[in-house]
């Protein structure tokens, strides 16, 4: 018996259901087959929201794209790639913007492992056959006379009821050394288990003489962006009980050495202090988690890692700022409310985050960091330096030494108002010579 999901779509917002019946009535009408595909599919299947619309049409996609502009003249055509057959149209829908995904269906040769596919037109069932696991493989026509009859043509079905992580075949890794990382996001992301023929061909992969060779193929980019979609839904999937299970898996699928042999994982209280602070959708987040992971290497080898993964100039010196303010705290014979103002006062707020949860195992400098991330952060002087030139002092480096002196004193007593501090002003210049 056929499965059809379209009681499941009729459930999403109402502006995307209708879109995506005018884009099978449009490739009706242009006599073109066309289907929803992806991870959209499978979620909808597992009852998780997924709004990310990817469709592929048989032979033209091109075609659907510019029947689909006509069709909706607010529409925005944002891209188009005539050599692999792809298209991204922006649609206005009562306001909101929906982006769409078109390609045609297609075929990847892999010249040699871990090299970017050869990319040649083909029919539905080699266009999913190239897709990373049998759950992202099912497709949906998205045609009026079989509106949401599923494509199941390797048991994908199968594998989401049964929670397994399958690839299509035995040489995917080889294909893609990336997917490595995506097979344990996804098992840990849905809390499913990788099929054991799949984590064979994955430890394989991984203790083939030929590893290193691929690791020096795979572009450094690459694997950040797979690093980074891990480590963003880490937020999501990590809880007090299940964290150390999560990093297990990890460890155990060996997949960390696409990015460096020299990481550790020995720093779960580190990560549950990072997954407690860090605001849910924040864009930097994954930084955070990944710098952990190399917080007992030296900068050379830290550096080294960043500078292979292609991270930007402006996440190296998030990290960068964060371990030097770390080893400098950790190194100094004298803590305090005043020291850690100081240190952290104009450093970017992951790097913040970062440093705190590198004490969270610190119960001196640990509360100081979140005290001030909490409190002393926002504490801001009331008077001015005009307000010392009114009572007496003369212009010049004077001022910004009293007010310096006066800060250290609110910190310590976040109560005082204007006067108090006009007050210490006064205090101190008792005690300097003008």
């Amino acid at each position: 018996m056929k499965k059809n999901i379209k009681e499941k779509l009729e459930k999403i917002d109402k502006d995307y259901y209708s879109l995506l019946l005018e884009i099978g009535k449009a490739a009706h009408e242009e006599k073109l087959k066309v289907y929803l595909v992806g991870g959209m599919i499978r979620d909808l299947l597992l009852g998780f929201d997924n709004l990310d619309i990817d469709i592929v049409v048989e032979s033209n996609a091109l075609q659907l794209a510019e029947a689909l502009t006509k069709k909706f003249p607010n529409s925005e055509l944002s891209a188009k790639h005539d050599r692999f057959h792809t298209a991204k149209l922006i649609f206005n829908l009562n306001g909101k913007k929906v982006p769409v995904d078109l390609a045609s269906t297609r075929q990847e040769i892999y010249e040699h492992s871990a090299a970017l596919p050869t990319v040649t037109i083909s029919d539905l069932k080699k266009d999913l056959y190239r897709r990373d696991f049998t759950i992202n493989a099912l497709a949906a026509s998205l045609l009026p006379e079989d509106f949401g009859e599923i494509v199941d043509l390797f048991n994908g079905l199968t594998d989401l009821k049964n929670k397994k992580i399958k690839v299509l075949h035995d040489a995917s890794f080889i294909d893609d050394p990336t997917r490595m990382i995506r097979a344990v996001r996804f098992a840990c992301k849905l809390g499913f288990t990788i099929e054991e023929n799949t984590e064979k061909f994955l430890k394989t992969a991984i203790e083939s003489k030929k590893f290193d060779n691929l690791i020096e193929t795979i572009r450094g980019d690459r694997v950040k962006i797979e690093t980074r979609y891990f480590l963003r839904q880490v937020k999501g999937m990590f809880t007090e009980s299940n964290i150390k299970s999560i990093v297990d898996k990890l460890i155990d699928s060996k997949v960390y050495k696409l990015i460096s042999t020299n990481l550790k994982f020995n720093v779960l209280p580190e990560l549950w202090n990072a997954t407690k602070y860090i605001p849910g959708k924040y864009e930097n987040q994954w930084l955070i988690y990944f710098a952990l992971f190399m917080k007992h290497l030296d900068h050379e080898k830290q550096f080294n890692i960043m500078k292979n993964l292609q991270l930007t100039g402006n996440e190296i010196s998030i990290i960068d700022k964060a371990f030097a303010v770390h080893n400098r705290l950790t190194n100094s014979q004298q803590i305090d409310s005043i020291i850690i103002y100081k240190e952290l006062g104009g450093l970017p707020f992951e790097s913040i985050i970062l440093i705190e949860s590198l004490f969270a195992q610190d119960k001196k400098i640990f509360p100081l960091v979140s005290e001030y991330l909490e409190k002393t952060s926002k504490i801001r002087l009331e008077m001015t330096g005009q307000d010392l030139i009114n009572i007496g002092i003369k212009e010049g480096k004077m001022i910004g030494e009293v007010l310096n002196k006066v800060l250290e004193k609110k910190i310590k007593n976040p109560l005082m108002n204007k006067q108090d501090e006009i007050k210490e002003a006064n205090e101190i210049l008792k005690t300097i010579k003008l």
